[in-house]
């Protein structure tokens, strides 16, 4: 016999409701997978200059399983402001100040959103065990790059160190300040200035993807990869430093003083020639 509240249960009710928890079931993995790989860069970005995750110790802990290790409450309010919590007197960030030469973290200004993207993405290394999450190195910022990065990014970009997968270099169709002796190419943009406008987040999805209609169809079988793609965004960084325009008559100085080199050494073969004609 039915109850009044189930004859009273529109039937297409009864028949979707289960539907829901079993859609959020099947889409769950996807969105945590998503969040983690955001925190992975969100770590990157702001984390790892100071911290790893499995590789030991750096300026600040190893975050490897730090959230099984700490209440996800304390670990947000030490984000937030690790000096308020140190002053506290709390016991642990007591503990860590001590061992970490009283170095005092920054103050980490992370929406609600990058916060949980962040903790999915320790959480997500946790299960992966010890060096199963070792961050993009494409996704470290270019301004943080060391002298041997921005200078491999040059060679990268001048061709004078081949691409891993054999792309063509830079150089052929773009110029930056000071590369070479004539300039580079002028089929595609200027790129001294790319960082500057762009920034990080317009650069390196675009080192990434190379999806323009010609470089598309030059990387399709030979993308960068990602230590390649972030030294090319270090040079590039490193490059856009200098605000000042570059000479518009650079290239046509250096192309005049080839070609007067190329004419006085013609004329002087010309020359030795006739003489041992007039010689014999």
């Amino acid at each position: 016999m039915r109850t009044h509240a189930q004859e009273g249960r529109p039937r297409g009710a009864r028949r979707f409701v289960p539907i829901i928890p079993l859609l959020a079931a099947l889409t769950a993995p996807e969105a945590a997978a998503q969040g983690a790989a955001r925190g992975a860069t969100l770590f990157t970005q702001r984390c790892a200059t100071c911290h790893t995750v499995g590789e030991g110790d750096r300026v600040g802990p190893d975050l490897h399983g730090v959230m099984e290790r700490r209440d996800e409450a304390w670990v947000t309010r030490f984000i937030t402001s690790p000096g308020e919590v140190i002053d506290s007197g709390d016991a642990v960030a007591t503990e860590l100040l001590a061992r970490f030469n009283g170095i005092r973290m920054p103050d980490q200004q992370l929406s609600p959103e990058e916060r949980a993207a962040l903790y999915a993405f320790f959480r997500d290394c946790t299960q992966k065990g010890l060096g199963g999450c070792k961050p993009s190195p494409a996704a470290k910022m270019g301004t943080d790059a060391t002298p041997e990065e921005i200078a491999r990014g040059r060679r990268l970009f001048e061709g004078t160190e081949a691409l891993a997968k054999g792309g063509p270099a830079c150089f052929g169709c773009h110029d930056v300040r000071g590369v070479g002796v004539a300039g580079g190419g002028t089929l595609g943009p200027n790129l001294t200035f790319t960082f500057a406008r762009l920034g990080e987040r317009g650069v390196r999805p675009a080192l990434a993807k190379l999806d323009t209609p010609m470089m598309g169809a030059l990387y399709a079988k030979a993308p960068l990869e990602e230590e390649e793609q972030y030294a090319l965004k270090a040079f590039l960084a490193d490059a856009s430093r200098d605000g000042s325009k570059p000479r518009a008559d650079r290239d046509f100085f250096y192309l005049g003083l080839v070609g007067a080199l190329a004419v006085l050494g013609f004329m002087g073969v010309a020359f030795g020639a006739a003489s041992k004609r007039g010689l014999s």
